[in-house]
């Protein structure tokens, strides 16, 4: 690990991204349905316990005095055609009324920090076409869009 990236992860450390805590299901909840993924009766608390405890993912929140604001959850992926792994961001919210303050951009970058300790040579996140604040976010970040390279192509299993 060089210095820079555990600079960069102590630096977002001290703005207000920890790691998530089982504790947290319940603002986790408050934050993915506002999000627009309703939790009803989902093992919400089971899920988060998953990713506290996975040794390939991390998952980060933001949290301002005991009230979380945004959380994200990234996974490392191993390549099996080249060396090295990718990082995958599975999940990111930030509540609407924190909106544009830089808890997104500061949860992204603990992630990154996380995959880059981690041996991780590039990142990938996605975003439904009809959420074009989410689009316009990671653009901004240096994202670059690429369904023009590849399909996404997915199947519910049985």
């Amino acid at each position: 690990m060089t210095a820079d990236v555990l600079h960069s992860y102590r630096m977002q450390v001290a703005r207000g991204v920890r790691r998530l805590d089982a504790d947290d299901t319940e603002q986790v909840a408050r934050l993915l349905e506002q999000d627009g993924h309703p939790q009803g009766e989902s093992n919400l608390a089971g899920r988060l316990h998953r990713w506290c405890e996975h040794p390939d993912g991390a998952a980060f929140v933001w949290d301002e005095r005991g009230r979380l604001l945004g959380v994200i959850a990234a996974h490392i992926i191993p390549s099996f055609e080249t060396d090295g792994a990718w990082l995958r961001i599975v999940a990111l919210a930030v509540a609407e009324s924190a909106r544009g303050r830089g808890i997104g951009t500061s949860l992204v970058a603990a992630a990154e920090t996380f995959g880059l300790m981690r041996g991780c040579s590039s990142v990938e996140a996605t975003a439904l076409r009809t959420r074009e604040g989410a689009q316009a976010f990671y653009r901004a970040l240096g994202y670059q869009d690429r369904t023009d390279a590849a399909g996404r192509f997915l199947r519910q299993l049985p």
